[in-house]
């Protein structure tokens, strides 16, 4: 849900807009084609959202924050250095 929103693609979530409704026979059918017909019919309203907020809550800038977020890009490297090796020795271990 959140990489569809973040790429303003209306999705829903599978909630009481849903499971609410009968899912079942044609009146299901035609019941949970009108919600999601209504979520793509809302393009326009994402489209307009995405513009606005632009790179607001995405990756580092993501979440509440007081203050401005400092970027740490040796805390980054360390930790990807970290994770590859990791990465390495569970590739090794499983050719064993």
């Amino acid at each position: 849900m959140q990489a569809c929103k973040e790429r303003a693609i209306p999705s829903l979530y599978f909630t009481n807009l849903i499971s609410a409704r009968p899912l079942m026979g044609p009146a299901g059918a035609g019941s949970l084609a009108q919600v999601i017909n209504g979520a793509i019919a809302n393009q326009t309203r994402f489209d307009a959202m995405r513009d606005f907020f632009g790179e607001a809550g995405k990756g580092d800038r993501a979440g509440v924050w007081t203050e401005t977020p400092v970027l740490r890009p040796e805390f980054r490297a360390e930790t990807k250095r970290q994770v590859i090796k990791i990465m390495k020795r569970r590739n090794a271990e499983a050719m064993i």
